[in-house]
């Protein structure tokens, strides 16, 4: 089982605590206990040392060139003794210890060159009286010998009278200090363990289905731009499922309808009601027609959606393009007396795009205009050149002066079964899906398409390409 990051990261911040409290100590004691000192401590005892010979020396003079009672000056010095802190021993100038609180030199010991050669002179008068001896630093509490019994009006203070209220003091110190950095490690691991306890809820929950769930922001940055990103993804999730729920009861009831009329006049037919007349199978014929053709688009904009549908790319005249579109829809343009023109300079560059798919948007874009522009009206297919964000680009615009569409209704032109016009048959306003695919085509093709309209007065759409050998648009 896989430890969680809650623990995990609170057992990282106690060791590294902990072994920082321990680190400090550890240094302490190796320097209480003389096993490590730094360079300054140990210039500071031979100072110490150095200044005490001198003292020595003084006492030597002013004693009459005597050591008599010098034994009184070492026990005036603080953690001096057996089983304290120092240890000192003073020999004469012959090397017989006279003065010692060192169990290694009692007093009477006649010591070699060799013992005395560690030692610091003590000099009265230009000459050589004595040598005082000492330990190297101080020694550590356990490794000292019992204390010597002392007379009770100067009684010995043993080690653990000296460095125990030290040690309690440190020991007092560092549990303090543990104390106070494992709360702040503890607010710190819940800061960051919490959101993410939070987001790993809310995933479970996005997993089972519930799309709408969101993560309120983390206190920490990244953590926060996690949930940011999270939040994305399950409103991006619920959109889609929203999508998908409405493309299905649009496509069920955009097959139900040709559906049931093709029934119910086989029903007819059989029940008598309806002969088989040609104008019936005409009838039946446009409605699988019009299946047909619903199948058809879907599938077109399902390739397009998933970047698969083929393109066949190749140098285009943009005036071509747009002179074919008019020669199709010439003749219906005629009919419901709209007129129909191309407004385009003739050396506009070439686009590198595929002829028919183009062809298929411009027809799309046409077949709406003159189903919204009325008797008298016009309709101008358009393009020129400009300049976008560093990238030449052709512009191509379709714009009529037809009913226009509401400001609402703008937005969502391009989805998949939308139309403005709710009352408007599929009969005749075909399968609702011909601006989508033309919004998939157009982006296929590295550009972009938008549309403009100011209701009662007309609609613009226009398509934005790259040309020849540019890079393809942001979208």
């Amino acid at each position: 089982m896989k430890p969680r990051l809650f623990w995990t990261m609170l057992l990282a911040f106690t060791l590294v605590i902990v072994l920082s409290v321990c680190g400090m100590l550890g240094f302490v004691a190796l320097a209480v206990s003389g096993q490590w000192q730094p360079a300054a401590v140990r210039e500071t005892f031979r100072e110490f040392q150095q200044t005490y010979a001198l003292s020595l020396g003084d006492y030597y003079v002013a004693n009459g060139e005597s050591w008599v009672g010098v034994e009184q000056r070492f026990e005036t010095l603080p953690a001096v003794g057996p089983g304290n802190f120092f240890d000192y021993a003073l020999a004469d100038e012959n090397g017989q210890i006279i003065a010692s609180t060192d169990t290694k030199y009692p007093a009477g010991t006649v010591l070699s060159e060799k013992d005395l050669k560690g030692g610091i002179v003590v000099r009265a008068r230009n000459r050589q009286v004595g040598t005082l001896l000492f330990d190297n630093g101080p020694r550590g509490m356990m490794q000292s010998p019992p204390a010597a019994p002392t007379p009770p009006t100067a009684p010995a203070r043993g080690p653990r009278a000296v460095f125990w209220p030290i040690l309690r003091s440190f020991l007092i110190a560092a549990g303090v200090l543990v104390t106070g950095l494992l709360l702040m490690a503890l607010f710190f691991v819940q800061r960051i363990s919490r959101p993410l306890r939070t987001l790993t809820v809310a995933a479970q929950q996005l997993a089972t289905g519930a799309l709408d769930v969101q993560v309120k922001p983390a206190p920490i940055r990244e953590v926060n731009e996690l949930t940011q990103a999270f939040n994305s993804m399950a409103r991006s999730l619920a959109s889609a499922d929203r999508q998908r729920r409405q493309m299905t009861a649009d496509i069920a009831h955009e097959l139900r309808t040709p559906l049931t009329i093709i029934k119910g006049r086989l029903e007819g037919m059989q029940d008598g009601v309806y002969e088989a007349k040609p104008e019936e199978l005409e009838r039946l014929l446009g409605e699988t027609a019009l299946l047909e053709r619903l199948i058809e688009d879907l599938r077109l904009l399902a390739l397009a959606e998933n970047g698969q549908l083929p393109l066949y790319r190749e140098p285009i005249d943009p005036r071509e393009l747009l002179d074919n579109a008019h020669n199709a829809f010439a003749r219906q343009a005629a009919e419901q007396h709209v007129a129909l023109a191309v407004d385009a300079p003739d050396d506009l560059p070439a686009l590198d795009a595929d002829p028919q798919r183009l062809a298929q948007v411009l027809a799309n874009l046409v077949a709406n205009a003159l189903r919204y522009t009325p008797e008298g009206g016009s309709i101008t297919l358009g393009a020129h050149t400009a300049g976008q964000e560093g990238a030449d680009v052709v512009v191509l615009e379709v714009r009529d002066t037809g009913a226009g569409i509401p400001a609402d209704d703008l937005p969502h032109v391009f989805d998949r079964f939308y139309r403005a016009d709710r009352s408007r048959a599929r009969s005749s306003g075909g399968t609702g899906l011909g601006l989508a695919i033309a919004r998939q085509i157009v982006l296929s093709h590295g550009g972009t398409i938008q549309a403009s309209s100011t209701e009662g007065q007309g609609t613009t759409m226009t398509i934005t390409l790259p040309l020849e050998g540019s890079a393809a648009l942001v979208v």
